[in-house]
């Protein structure tokens, strides 16, 4: 606006209506800024878990006994699986970080001991050992508790979004931590049951995580 073009009555007149926008464009700010830092925060929560996971991948891609592992492992990160996610899967078989989702729910950390055979014995799951069924019930609560405390929104909306085909990457996966976590512990579980159990406990999981509301980010 020109100086020439200015007409004070004129000025005066619209001021209620110049300052009714500038209270909206003022609150409109706010709300953005408020945004901004959610999103910051709720990356700042998914690079937490990102870190997490790069570190103990180092642990376990130089330990041969995981080799095994690797494609599986490689193939769910490459379909985006949150961390988050594969850190809980990977926890069954690597006590450390299952003490690390522990302090982050704030919970006492498993304590777990199962005497093994001498040798191999058949897996029975009609009659399975309490401390081997308190493992799996731990387990299963430490996925729970990691998405509903401490979890990025945007690994909540990417787990809630998994299709079916997807699905099939992280049964295969689950199924071989699942196979291994027994043949360490001397217990024959054939390929087909280790799916079943797994195809179940991630049909409970998935339907938790349906359930997770998600805030607005």
């Amino acid at each position: 606006m020109w100086l020439d073009d200015f007409i004070p009555s004129e000025w005066m007149d619209s001021w209620p209506k110049s300052a009714e926008i500038s209270e909206k464009f003022k609150e409109a700010v706010k709300k953005s800024a408020a945004g901004i830092k959610r999103v910051q925060k709720d990356e700042k929560k998914a690079k937490k878990y990102d870190l997490l996971l790069a570190h103990f991948l180092v642990e376990i891609i130089k330990n041969p006994k995981y080799d095994f592992l690797l494609p599986s492992l490689f193939s769910s990160l490459d379909h985006g699986f949150p961390s988050n996610f594969l850190l809980w899967i990977l926890s069954l078989i690597h006590i450390d970080i299952s003490d690390k989702i522990r302090d982050i729910s704030q919970k006492q950390k498993i304590v777990f001991s199962y005497q093994t055979w001498e040798n191999f014995i058949d897996f029975d799951g009609n009659n399975l050992d309490i401390s081997l069924q308190k493992r799996i019930n731990d387990w299963m609560e430490d996925i729970i508790d990691v998405l509903w405390i401490d979890s990025s929104q945007l690994q909540i909306q990417r787990l809630q979004s998994v299709t079916q085909t997807e699905k099939e990457y992280l049964y295969n996966f689950t199924t071989q931590i699942f196979y291994f976590f027994f043949q360490e512990l001397k217990i024959n579980i054939s390929q087909h049951q280790a799916q079943s159990y797994c195809e179940f406990i991630l049909w409970e999981v998935f339907k938790k995580i349906k359930n997770i509301p998600l805030q607005e980010v």
